[in-house]
């Protein structure tokens, strides 16, 4: 069972394995993070396909939860948190007051070799609420190659980057995605670092060299940080 909005859900396995924070590196995502998103995307998906919202049975087979009460205690949060409105006295009685929000995956993002691959729209919508990322404004790009698996981020992860604003030196050694745009255009992941010269991408990893671009180099556009790392979503 497919719903075109929620394409990971209900048959392609999809976990919040790690989030990360602005604070350091990673933290483990709460399990009932990963549950309440699972669950809510169930239920979008069982309501676009059926015409009416799933039972606690259903839930249950359909998520993973091995009982009612597990499953209540799920759907009561999300009732908490404004996503849905439960009359307990209907069998199926669940009302969604608004969807859970979705994060656009566009294009790849390289995080070792320089790679064009970049641009081509969105390709699907991560099911996973923005607010799980301190909201606003998000994207979600792939990440290929290793130069930051020291911090974590390892091929085939989901960045979740926020466009930045401003003075770029307020994003000083927080992980960016930058635009370099020569000799071709591609996108790099990795750490900034700011001084009175310029800036430098540093990987985290071994074998790759750290990018120094001056002052003068972005006023003329061969470089731009684009976006800030605010997590990391892990396919299992």
């Amino acid at each position: 069972m497919r719903n075109k909005d929620f394409p990971y859900r209900i048959d392609i396995p999809f976990n919040l394995s790690y989030l990360m924070n602005e604070r350091s590196i990673y933290v483990n995502g709460r399990p009932e993070m990963e549950r309440e998103s699972k669950v809510l995307s169930f239920i979008e998906a069982y309501i676009a396909e059926h015409g009416y919202p799933p039972s606690l049975r259903e839930i249950c087979e359909g998520c993973g939860i091995s009982s009612k009460s597990s499953a209540r205690l799920v759907l009561k949060r999300l009732e908490e948190a404004g996503y849905l409105k439960l009359s307990p006295k209907e069998a199926r009685g669940i009302k969604l007051i608004r969807p859970l929000s979705g994060i656009p995956l566009v294009g790849r993002i390289p995080a070792g070799e320089p790679l064009m691959d970049y641009g081509d729209g969105v390709e699907e919508v991560i099911p996973v609420d923005p607010e799980f990322f301190g909201g606003g404004r998000l994207v979600a790009v792939r990440v290929r190659g290793d130069s930051m698996k020291n911090a974590g981020i390892l091929p085939g992860d989901i960045a979740i980057v926020k466009p930045v604003e401003g003075d770029i030196s307020v994003y000083n050694r927080k992980i960016v995605a930058a635009a370099v745009y020569e000799p071709e255009p591609y996108i790099t992941l990795k750490r900034l670092e700011v001084n009175e010269k310029g800036i430098t991408l540093v990987p985290e990893s071994e074998g790759y060299h750290p990018m120094f671009f001056s002052w003068e180099e972005l006023r003329q556009g061969r470089i731009r940080i684009i976006g800030v790392l605010k997590g990391i979503v892990r396919r299992e």
